[in-house]
């Protein structure tokens, strides 16, 4: 599973639901957010005494949002700062994408049974 930068994750969410449309490699996308406390890992960095008395960490928390199509998977860990600008983000992602959905009428359903 590959973690990417925010805005990576949601270039290549929008082309999972292209290959989506397409009919290659499956027939849906998921996508999965939960909270962690985990951080990109980046370097080795000392830790001050204040973080090894765990007292800088309280509400350190990040969200992990994965996305799977097929057999290909993607993840990103988005800071509680960024929230706002990657869920409207991604709501405008899934509802560019969402035209395949139909609207049944109620009429032609009541009539069949």
């Amino acid at each position: 599973m590959a973690v990417l930068e925010v805005n990576r994750f949601l270039t290549e969410l929008a082309g999972l639901y292209e290959k989506c449309k397409e009919g290659k490699a499956g027939k849906a996308v998921s996508l999965t957010m939960k909270r962690t406390d985990l951080k990109p890992k980046t370097r080795k960095q000392k830790k001050n005494k204040d973080e090894e008395k765990g007292e800088s960490g309280k509400d350190s928390y990040c969200c992990l949002v994965r996305a799977k199509h097929g057999k290909k998977k993607i993840s990103t860990i988005v800071s509680a700062k960024d929230h706002l600008y990657f869920l409207s983000a991604c709501n405008t992602i899934c509802k560019a994408h969402m035209d395949a959905l139909k609207r049944r009428d109620r009429s032609k359903r009541k009539a069949k049974k």
